[in-house]
């Protein structure tokens, strides 16, 4: 600056053309020149000698990048490094190959285009955050409470916004509306958080293979993934290896032959129905592999199922977990990280061999959080910033820059560490989305093994199978839940609705009676008791029926319940009528009285009911089901989708069908589109066989088997079950509940009034009906304090009379001070008063409100209002009042439903909109 001429410079000039230019460093308060220029004699800034750093000595027109990468190749060069990484040469390329890579990839798009239409970017409040361990050395583990729908697979890369700030984290598991997410370490532990869910980038990632592999590549086999999905040839061989026969100790005939035909080097497909020791079989059979010199990656759909087959593979194979054994991802099972025995994570690998790189990117991070925090600071000042302020906020964008171009070259030399990692390991264990990503990419295997590949689209089943050279085994079970997508076009439905089992005709040619010759199928089954056993096999496996092992009738019995006394248990519902409603504008179900009556078996368990598990086939009642759940047996019992549950299993569990065909109409296609290889007998199927001991089924028996209906697997299932099980009537169940779910059988109205007047908010919603109860009701809800102005209360969701107007007893209580709603419709008849949920079959306030249950529970009634309350927003909803058509003043109704019968949700005016609609043709909406 002296040499230059310039004799007076502010502090921001200053910093900024030191700091663009890479003349100096402030080190405390002096400026450290990097050696471009020399200090003149007269620098007061010049502390002589010390000027020596640890810093290179970098010129000046190099960039932040070029600077980043020069630090990042030194640390790396302290490693060893190879500067590039062998990669296997591209495979022949098959007849047909590029016209199937094409379709699968149309199939991908075709799928991005539909999730883009129905939300590209959804952000979901997370609240009651906590730390709940280190997943490894550079990550930790926060579970949160979701206060939205997530429809995200496990594994599935995301955002965490922390007040405004992004922070990339993988969702670990959701269980619920309960969520884990792995993030890195200097991440602040908050305890509301947004996650960001952009589920679009792993479908065009997926997409942009296919399209490089059209015509083959390096490190992909193309025939070794067209075979997954080409149906067997006829006059294909069933060699097998033969083994000794002290060989394979602890397996049963058929496991044994399962793995020496696995053996063998080609396709093979295992089927193994629920208890028949598939992982068992994988895992010794990835033993032998690696006995024989062979690399085998392990994949599977979810981190779920991955772990299961990681932990009997060690349990097979424990010196696997001494270094030959890499798992990618995050575990849903944290057992698996920080192993004393030996570490398997590739984090925890790969932050130990690149120690300085690793220690370096958490240096950075934390860093730039701390940098992040003083911008946030100074955003928050009021007013001009003063010139020191403008100084630091300079000084800290410039850093965030550096630091950033550092962030990003040593994540991809830690990309590296971890790619080298993964060649020299005899086994990698990887979800089957992390193999399309780069740390697998162009990767070649021995062998492949793809475990659950019924829930794994037949497109990405080619993209695994590829990472292989022709040895490849496809396990899992077609009569379970298949794969899930939200496009219909006929790409999409032929590749990512349908797995390699249905894709290659093995699901077909076994209906058909036609056993593929390179098909191993398990029957021996150790999981159900017998009777359940048979349920299942009867309805589900007529082609292979299931035979139950010697050793279940002589297990010990670990769990009893009162209502759980003989291995099939049946409480129907037919004669409550109950209703079943869906959460505004969504087709999921629940069902209030049947989670009532959940509670009634949950308050009715003893301390020796030690394993549990309530599930459903739809996510709003597993919500509600897992409210249930006591603190003390969190862990040991479980609430969940039978989605989420495959893979689990419990000595009781507790199955609710929800559906009623009343409320919500019809039924669900689940139980009315029963036929073999349908969704519905799959998702029957893998409910039914999680129980162990008992299975108890809570469903109105009269719609989900009606007489005379077509003899599918699922009419099948319900059959055998009436014939063999205890049937209880919804009047048993609550004889079981102590209390906790009560019938009400007289005097309502004085209940109800007990009940408000000990409660600070109540919410009812009322199906039409004469409103008698209401008025009587008035003095308790007029006495209800209203400590938050910007909320009401009391809100009372009525249906309005055919005209529009509301019922004369609303119009009243509305007269009176107290929030009423229109609605149409209300499918739900309910009552949520503080801590105490009521529901009738019933409107709960007319002249016949049928049959009532009340039940007291906390954190039930808290999850019963966020399943049913209107909410605020763009839709104003519960605790807030109502607006007046501007034109006649009339309420506006809330319509939750289209002219087609189709969840839809707007405002209008019942008389004016129908008017205007009658001369425009065009109704309006009103949000």
């Amino acid at each position: 600056m002296h040499q230059a001429g310039l004799r007076r410079i502010d502090a921001g000039m200053l910093w900024e053309t030191c700091a663009t230019h890479g003349l100096a460093d402030l080190r405390d308060d002096l400026w450290v020149p990097r050696g471009w220029a020399s200090p003149t004699k007269d620098d007061a800034a010049s502390p002589g000698p010390s000027t020596e750093q640890s810093v290179p000595k970098i010129g000046a027109q190099q960039s932040f990048e070029e600077r980043a990468a020069a630090e990042v190749r030194r640390l790396a060069a302290s490693l060893g490094l190879p500067a590039a990484l062998p990669v296997s040469p591209a495979g022949p390329v098959p007849f047909g190959w590029s016209e199937v890579a094409t379709g699968a990839s149309q199939a991908f798009r075709d799928e991005l285009k539909a999730v883009t239409n129905r939300r590209t970017q959804t952000d979901v409040p997370l609240t009651a955050g906590g730390e709940v361990g280190k997943a490894t050395s550079r990550r930790k583990l926060m579970r949160f409470e979701a206060q939205g729908e997530l429809g995200v697979a496990e594994g599935t890369q995301a955002t965490l916004i922390i007040k405004e700030e992004p922070l990339p984290v993988e969702v670990v598991s959701v269980f619920g509306n309960i969520v884990t997410l792995s993030m890195p370490p200097e991440a602040p532990a908050v305890r509301e958080a947004t996650l960001r869910l952009d589920l679009s980038w792993l479908l065009a990632a997926q997409s942009k293979r296919l399209d490089e592999l059209a015509d083959g590549g390096p490190g992909f086999d193309a025939a070794a993934a067209l075979a997954v999905v080409t149906p067997e040839h006829a006059s294909l061989p069933a060699t097998r290896v033969e083994l000794p026969d002290n060989e394979l100790n602890g397996l049963n005939a058929g496991q044994r032959k399962a793995v020496e035909l696995a053996l063998t080097p080609a396709l093979t497909w295992l089927w193994g129905p629920p208890g028949t020791g598939k992982t068992t079989t994988i895992s010794t059979l990835v033993g032998e592999l690696c006995e024989r010199g062979s690399r085998v990656l392990l994949a599977a759909p979810t981190n779920a199922a991955l772990d299961v087959a990681i932990n009997s593979l060690l349990k097979r194979a424990p010196e696997l977990g001494k270094g030959a054994l890499v798992r990618l991802g995050q575990p849903a099972d944290p057992s698996l990280a920080d192993r004393a025995d030996g570490l398997i994570l590739i984090d925890e690998i790969a932050a130990d061999r690149g120690a300085p790189l690793a220690q370096r990117r958490v240096e950075a991070g934390r860093r730039l959080r701390e940098l992040r925090e003083t911008l946030a600071a100074l955003k928050r000042h009021q007013g001009q910033l003063t010139q020191r302020e403008e100084t630091r906020r300079l000084r800290a964008e410039t850093e965030i820059a550096e630091l950033q171009a550092l962030v990003q070259e040593l994540d991809r030399e830690l990309r590296a560490v971890r790619r080298q990692i993964c060649q020299e390991a005899t086994v990698v264990a990887a979800t089957a989305h992390q193999v399309v990503l780069e740390t697998l990419k162009e990767i070649t295997f021995d062998v492949v093994i793809l475990d659950e590949a019924s829930m794994t689209s037949a497109a990405l089943a080619m993209l695994v199978a590829g990472a292989g050279r022709g040895h490849t085994v496809i396990a899992g079970d077609f009569r379970q839940l298949p794969p899930v997508a939200v496009s219909d076009t006929p790409a999409a439905q032929e590749w990512l609705r349908r797995s390699p089992f249905e894709k290659a005709g093995i699901a077909g040619a076994v209906s058909l009676g036609r056993t593929p010759v390179r098909l191993a199928a398990l029957t021996e089954q150790y999981r159900m008791r017998e009777d359940i056993g048979q349920t299942v096999s009867m309805a589900f496996y007529p082609e292979s029926p299931l035979v139950t092992a010697r050793s279940v009738a002589s297990r010990a019995i670990r769990s009893r319940a009162p209502w759980a006394s003989t291995q099939l248990v049946v409480i129907d519902t037919s004669a409550m009528r109950a209703r079943t409603t869906r959460r505004q504008g969504a087709f999921s179900r629940y069902n209030l009285v049947h989670a009532q009556l959940a509670a009634a078996l949950v308050a009715g368990a003893t301390s020796q009911t030690r394993d549990l598990a309530l599930i459903s086939p739809f996510a709003p009642q597993a919500r509600l089901l897992e409210a249930l759940l006591p603190e003390a047996h969190f862990e040991a019992w479980a609430a969940s989708t039978v989605h989420r549950f495959q893979g689990g299993e419990r000595d009781i569990v507790v199955y609710d069908t929800v559906d009623t065909g009343r409320g919500v109409s019809p039924l669900h296609p689940w139980f009315t589109e029963g036929g073999t290889g349908s969704e519905g007998a799959r998702l029957l199927n893998v409910a039914a066989s999680r129980a162990r001991d008992h299975l108890v089924v809570i469903g109105a028996l009269d719609r989900l088997r009606p007489s005379g209906s077509t003899r599918s697997p699922v009419w099948t299932f319900f059959a055998h079950l009436l014939d063999g099980a205890l049937r209880l009537t919804w009047g048993d169940a609550l004889t079981f509940s102590n209390g906790a779910t009560k019938r009400i059988e007289g005097a309502i109205v004085e209940r109800l009034s007990e009940d408000i007047s000990r409660a600070a908010a109540v919410e009812m919603w009322l199906p039409g009906a004469p409103l008698l109860g209401l008025t009587a009701l008035l003095p308790a809800l007029q006495s209800i304090r209203n400590d938050d102005p910007e909320s009401e209360p009391v809100t009372i969701w009525v249906e309005p009379e055919a005209d529009g107007h509301l019922p004369i007893e609303a119009l009243n209580a509305r007269g009176k001070g107290v929030n009423i709603r229109p609605c149409l419709p209300i499918l739900e008849s309910c009552a949520v008063i503080g801590d105490v949920v009521w529901s009738s079959s019933e409107s709960l306030l007319g002249p016949n409100p049928g049959v009532v249950l009340r039940t007291e529970h906390r954190a039930f009634a808290d999850a019963v209002r966020r399943a049913q309350r209107r909410r605020p927003g763009v839709a104003p909803g519960s605790g807030q009042l109502g607006d007046d058509c501007g034109r006649c003043q009339r309420m506006l109704i809330r319509y939750e439903q289209g002219r087609r019968g189709q969840p839809d949700l707007r405002y209008e005016c019942a008389a004016c909109d129908d008017a205007l609609k009658g001369k425009t043709g065009k109704r309006s909406r009103r949000p």
